[in-house]
């Protein structure tokens, strides 16, 4: 018999860890009388966590390959420091931002610190993930939600449009 590999372990881990967050969500009342239930949204990540916990332990792939089958180094030295604090530079404005410019522009900030510069993508990229980020986030959980977002001119302004 063969010993799992750390991909396998790794995964066991994960489907371990999304098996009790399923089990606990599930306790959650998925419905209510005036819409989505409190236990909705945990119920559907976690039973995609399940899945995706199973998939890597019965197919794990092979260890350091990436989609083009190369293998990547872990950046080091400054390159990596300057990645991690922009990072926590992108979190600090995520934290900021939501209290006082509102949810569409603190989402477009952040993606647009991570993407572009922490990931030294595009700006086209930058901000078109920013944006569908933001409209993603305010349709689906501002507007078919009805999640209370930091409000901002952007989304009182969607607002008025939609409720």
């Amino acid at each position: 018999m063969t010993r799992p590999g750390g991909a396998r372990i790794a995964g066991l881990g994960l489907l371990a860890a999304a098996l009790v967050g399923l089990w606990k969500s599930l306790e959650l009342e998925s419905w209510s009388f005036d819409g989505p239930g409190a236990g909705l949204f945990p119920q559907l990540v976690t039973g995609v966590c399940v899945a995706l916990a199973l998939l890597v332990v019965v197919s794990p792939g092979k260890a350091g390959s990436t989609e083009e089958g190369d293998t990547e180094e872990a950046g080091t030295g400054a390159e990596a420091r300057r990645t991690f604090a922009l990072y926590a530079i992108a979190f600090g404005t995520l934290a900021a931002g939501a209290a006082y410019a509102g949810f569409a522009v603190t989402a477009i900030v952040t993606a647009v610190v991570i993407v572009r510069f922490a990931e030294r993508r595009s700006w086209a990229a930058a901000l078109g993930y920013g944006m569908a980020c933001a409209a993603i986030g305010l349709v689906c959980f501002g507007w078919l939600l009805r999640v209370d977002l930091p409000e901002g001119p952007i989304e009182r302004a969607f607002y008025t449009l939609v409720r």
